[in-house]
């Protein structure tokens, strides 16, 4: 670890970061918080054993803020961050990734919030969806106060944007190391249980969405921690399940998949699929929902749709959303 004897001794925030081979994106990344109009932070980064650049494009920024635990090894994610928030001194915690980018005014625009809601513990903010090259592709304005419910039908919150309350996230005993992805869900779960939780409706992140990214890499894993996490959530898992999750094989939740879980499951790895324009792996999925469910019109539809491309399925989901928007539109016009 590398320290100063000029860094804030209680700073407001502490930003954390992990890094594991991220040198395309982590030079904008990390710029991105120095640059934050908002500077009473210390910005403790994690080099999880990179084995690129990585380690070299951190130690090239001269800032008093920033603070450096290398990992001999890789460990992960979740291991990284909780060695990092053991780390922190200051009273928020933010969270950053090594391919995103933080807006300039942020940090300061969530520590406004929070200390003028004294009851809301955790706020994220509404994000950019880039590419690669750092192009928007689309806009995510999220809702403002999430409930326990909405969480359990959906993750509301972007992870990097997050800033949260230390002393909470320490009372619950940080992120759950038993979870390689939906780490943060798992731990956005249990903070909404017992406290507030709101969102920013201002754009103050850019996710970045690209090929090299570990999460979508290992997307079917990471689909298998998220039916995890809400399994934990709704306390509907089996002891025997759960050793074996345990003992590091994920995997073995696929076995004891609802119906409505193994849908929504090739549901979700079709998309996929079709996002990366392979249409005959898409029509492979959208044929194992069918086999579960063959009255589920859309899907069906899927089915036929596959074989004319990408751009047929996306245009005609176009039509079809904006058609079911004027239904509703219509019935809340009869309905008045």
């Amino acid at each position: 670890m590398i320290l100063t004897d000029k860094m804030p001794k209680n700073p407001k925030i502490s930003v954390i970061m992990s890094v594991y081979n991220s040198e395309k994106y982590l030079r904008e990344a990390i710029e991105s918080v120095l640059n934050q109009t908002f500077t009473d932070f210390e910005f403790i980064i994690v080099n999880d054993g990179s084995t690129d650049n990585s380690p070299k494009i951190i130690k090239s920024h001269n800032d008093e803020r920033i603070r450096i635990i290398n990992n001999e090894k890789n460990i992960g994610l979740t291991k990284s961050l909780n060695k990092a928030l053991k780390q922190g001194k200051g009273e928020y915690i933010a969270r950053q990734d090594a391919d995103d980018v933080s807006l300039p005014n942020r940090f300061e625009m969530q520590v406004k919030y929070l200390e003028s809601h004294p009851e809301v513990v955790l706020l994220g903010t509404s994000f950019y969806l880039i590419d690669e090259t750092g192009e928007i592709t689309k806009k995510y304005v999220v809702l403002a106060k999430p409930t326990i419910k909405d969480l359990i039908k959906e993750n509301q919150f972007s992870h990097g944007s997050v800033m949260v309350k230390k002393e909470i996230v320490d009372k619950l005993g940080g992120y759950n190391e038993l979870f390689r992805y939906s780490q943060d869900y798992e731990l956005w779960l249990r903070i909404a249980e017992c406290y507030e939780v709101r969102n920013l409706r201002q754009i103050l992140y850019k996710l970045r969405s690209h090929n090299e990214n570990i999460r979508f890499m290992n997307w079917k894993e990471s689909l298998l921690y998220y039916f995890f996490t809400l399994r934990l959530a709704r306390n509907h898992l089996d002891e025997g399940v759960l050793k074996v999750i345990k003992d590091g094989d994920i995997r073995a939740l696929d076995l004891y998949l609802s119906k409505s879980e193994k849908i929504r499951f090739h549901k979700v790895i079709a998309g996929t699929h079709v996002q990366n324009n392979n249409m005959k792996l898409a029509r492979e999925e959208y044929k194992k929902v069918f086999a579960l469910d063959p009255f589920d019109i859309i899907n069906d539809i899927n089915i036929v749709r596959s074989y004319f491309g990408k751009d047929v399925i996306t245009k005609s989901s176009k039509i079809y959303g904006n058609f079911m928007k004027f239904l509703r539109y219509l019935r809340n016009q009869w309905s008045k």
